[in-house]
């Protein structure tokens, strides 16, 4: 490994440790915009991105410092995108009691719309039936004055006869 690499390289443990206090400072990085993380990191590193070094007994790996930046700048939007992903959630739950309300919402309404319906061909009904009790046959003026002329009638040769047989 050159010295260039060397120098700009960072420990694998030195990006936890930044990671680590990034994550203890969420609440500044949960009002940022989050940062597009689809890219490669540092592409314009071609060699010498990673290397494998044994130190004290320990295996390590080493990343060149560009390609670390990018890393850290990854690892500190992850509670970014976990918040993102957090709220997320929660307006899914809030837009699924919303539609459940919406659809019982909806289904209160059609059961109004047939009451509704129910209610006024009782009315109709009800209409047609006073307009056929209204038009019956036995409340016909001319009705009436036949059953008068009968009466009267009746009544007249009642008289007649009465008469006939106190006369006699």
């Amino acid at each position: 490994m050159n010295s260039r690499a060397s120098v700009s390289s960072v420990p694998i443990f030195a990006l936890l440790t930044i990671a680590a206090v990034l994550l203890a400072n969420t609440c500044d990085a949960c009002a940022q915009e989050l940062p597009d993380i689809s890219a490669e990191c540092a592409p314009d590193v071609t060699t010498g991105r990673r290397a494998t070094v044994l130190h004290e007994g320990q295996t390590g790996i080493w990343f060149h410092g560009d390609v670390a930046r990018c890393m850290v700048g990854r690892l500190a939007a992850l509670p970014l995108y976990a918040e993102r992903v957090r709220l997320l959630d929660q307006r899914l739950q809030i837009t699924g009691a919303r539609d459940a309300l919406r659809t019982r919402q909806v289904a209160l309404a059609e059961e109004g719309e047939q009451r509704a319906v129910s209610a006024l061909q009782a009315a109709v009904r009800a209409r047609r039936s006073a307009e056929e009790a209204l038009d019956a046959w036995w409340r016909h003026p001319g009705f009436w004055a036949a059953v008068g002329a009968v009466v009267v009638v009746g009544l007249e040769v009642l008289a007649v006869w009465a008469f006939s047989e106190v006369t006699r």
